[in-house]
């Protein structure tokens, strides 16, 4: 009796050191950082020569190699994951979301794969897969009940991570688009240069800043001569060009830090020069 009550208090905290996992794992982790904690546990249930992770590619839904320990093992991996999907015995396991041993189908016989399905409520995250010696006394079903906690941690780690990574690239797309939206709102569609909008918007602020510093302002009324002539004898897009060159111009002979120029309309341009 003592000797069982020994083993379950034993069992009971091998379950609560397992469902820590997650306070290993600083976050935010990469994949490969769970990678390497979740096989460093498995390695103290089971004896493991080596695994691979498997990920469900979101645009896809397919599994993709990720991780492998050894990466020379990654072609052997796939076959394997081939081999097993093609006898069926990969889908069944997905689908019961439970750790299975099967034989090996493209690695050595004596060694047996463990599959442990990355799953939540919500999604199928992934699939492990590693690789131990076939005699089934070395993986007890203690061994697979410990394995199916930490697969369990393992897989809300790794939601939690791809939730953050989709986030983090959602709000940087997002400011991408600002600023572009921003930058469009401000330019002149042919020439580049800041538009009309931007002109009424920021030049008041010019006027303000050098009255209350007292510092000079230069201003510039642009005008392109004949221009319409242009337009009528070689075409518009003649006169495009001649617009475009134009603005090239003349940034070159402006100062990049303070200076600004912007299309006043047509072949107009205010040229402004603060200081």
């Amino acid at each position: 009796m003592e000797a069982s009550q020994a083993a379950l208090v034993e069992l009971a905290e091998k379950i609560e050191q397992l469902a820590q996992f997650q306070d290993k794992i600083e976050f935010p982790a990469g994949i490969p950082r769970i990678w390497e904690a979740f096989l460093r546990d498995a390695r103290r249930l089971i004896e493991i020569e080596s695994g691979a992770l498997f990920t469900v590619d979101e645009s896809t839904q397919e599994f993709v190699l990720t991780q492998a320990a050894p990466e020379s093992q990654q072609p052997a991996f796939q076959k394997e994951l081939d081999a097993q999907i093609e006898v069926g015995t990969f889908s069944v396991i997905l689908k019961r979301r439970q750790p299975s041993i099967t034989p090996s189908l493209a690695f050595r016989k004596e060694l047996s794969v463990v599959m442990l399905p990355l799953a939540t409520v919500k999604r199928t995250l992934g699939m492990v897969m590693v690789l131990t010696p076939f005699q089934e006394s070395m993986v007890t079903h203690e061994n697979m009940r410990l394995l199916s906690v930490l697969t369990r941690q393992c897989s809300l780690v790794m939601e939690n991570s791809i939730l953050y990574e989709k986030l983090r690239r959602d709000k940087e797309s997002l400011e991408r688009a600002n600023e572009k939206i921003l930058y469009l709102s401000q330019r002149d569609a042919l020439t580049g240069c800041f538009n009309r909008g931007y002109m009424n918007d920021q030049l008041p602020r010019e006027i303000r800043r050098a009255l209350r510093y007292r510092r000079a302002l230069s201003l510039a009324l642009c005008d392109l001569d004949h221009f319409k002539t242009i337009n009528d004898s070689f075409g518009h897009q003649c006169g495009d060009r001649v617009l475009t060159l134009f603005v090239e111009s003349l940034n070159e002979l402006i100062r990049t830090d303070s200076d600004w120029l912007a299309r006043f309309g047509g072949e107009e341009f205010l040229l402004v020069l603060p200081e």
